[in-house]
This record gives C-alpha cells, sequence and structure tokens, in this order.
C-alpha cells in the first residue's frame, strides 16, 4: 500500500509539473496537441506541446494516462530531444519517459525509467498522411517495484481529416517483465485506432 501511494504520488507530481510547463509553452505559441487512442481492451490519452519553457528548443514535453480492460493504470511523462538528420520527411526524438503504473494485483506496482526513441516519416504532405513509431525501454537498474524491466514499441499509420485534426491507427506492443519469476504482464498487444487535435 505505501509503495502504491508512493508511486502515486511522484507520477502525479510530475504530471502536475508538466501541466504548468504546458500552461507556459501555450503563452509562447508553442504547438500542442492532445489526443485518446482506443484499442479493444485499452484507452489512452496524450498530451504533447514543446519544452521550451524547460529550454530545449524544439523539443517536446509529453504526459499519458493508459487504462486496459483488466484495471491497469499507468501514467507516464517524458521529455524528447530532437536529433538533427537532416534527412528531408524524417524527423527523430530522443530522450527519457517515466512510467507509473497501479496493477490489477493489490500491491503490485511498477515505477520505470525507460529511455527511447520517437521516428516520424511523412509520406505524402499534402496529406498530412505519415508513418510513426516508437521504442522505450526501461532495464531493471531503472525499474522498480514488482518488475525488473519495461518495453514499449509501437507503429502506426497518421492522415489528416483537417488542418487541425488527424486520425491514426497502428499497433502496440507495452510490458513489463514481472519479478520472482512471475513471467510477463502485457498491458497492450493489439490494434489501435485514434483521434488528434492539434491547438
Amino acid at each position: 500500500m505505501i509503495k502504491t501511494l508512493t508511486a502515486s504520488t511522484i507520477a502525479l507530481g510530475m504530471l502536475c509539473a508538466l501541466m504548468t510547463d504546458v500552461a507556459a509553452a501555450q503563452s509562447e505559441g508553442d504547438t500542442s496537441s492532445a489526443e485518446v487512442a482506443l484499442s479493444n481492451d485499452t484507452f489512452q490519452l496524450r498530451y504533447e506541446t514543446g519544452a521550451n519553457p524547460v529550454g530545449v528548443d524544439d523539443g517536446r514535453l509529453f504526459g499519458a494516462f493508459f487504462l486496459s480492460e483488466e484495471r491497469d493504470i499507468v501514467i507516464s511523462a517524458g521529455l524528447s530531444f530532437p536529433a538533427d538528420l537532416n534527412i528531408g520527411r524524417l524527423s527523430l526524438l530522443l530522450g527519457p519517459q517515466v512510467y507509473a503504473a497501479l496493477l490489477e494485483d493489490e500491491n503490485n506496482d511498477v515505477m520505470s525509467v525507460s529511455i527511447g526513441a520517437q521516428l516520424r516519416y511523412v509520406l505524402i504532405e499534402r496529406m498530412g498522411l505519415a508513418i510513426a513509431g516508437h521504442a522505450y525501454y526501461a532495464p531493471d537498474i531503472l525499474t522498480f517495484g514488482s518488475a525488473d524491466n519495461l518495453t514499449d514499441l509501437g507503429a502506426r499509420v497518421e492522415l489528416a481529416l483537417a488542418d487541425q485534426v488527424t486520425v491514426f491507427g497502428g499497433m502496440r506492443w507495452f510490458e513489463f517483465d514481472l519479478t520472482e519469476g512471475m513471467g510477463e504482464r502485457t498491458l497492450q498487444e493489439e490494434l489501435f485506432v485514434g483521434l488528434g487535435y492539434r491547438f
């Protein structure tokens, strides 16, 4: 119970700090976006904005709330830095993401600090057609609680319906490797669809 409260408190503190930065970023004119993603067994809300308030030019701040059918709850927040690839329509962001998970089983909570990347390639600019993906991994040394590591992989196709509205669909593989021989806990391994709005 104490570990669960600790993970929740840390995660909520991170999201409050993120929302403060979001408000500052919007006042400076940075673009922000919100999106909802649904699959048969999962639901996720995600918010992203510019990282200028924390001194990262062209970087991004983001936070998400994830809920599974088994009532697994994951709150995450991250900061990504642009990689200067100079490959035209291809963009790459690198950086950390922190996850705080309250799993269905009692006293089964996880706190992870991961490192990863987000990749996006624009196929047809006038249509807003693009492919995107992300890969995050937290090793044992940076994973606390009832798991040894975390893997979060995803790929999707995006299409602009309007200047500010995007639809997308793809596949996500999101799991924890649990401690004490308890095997893997897969939170999501299925197709999803979603809708995004850019402010």
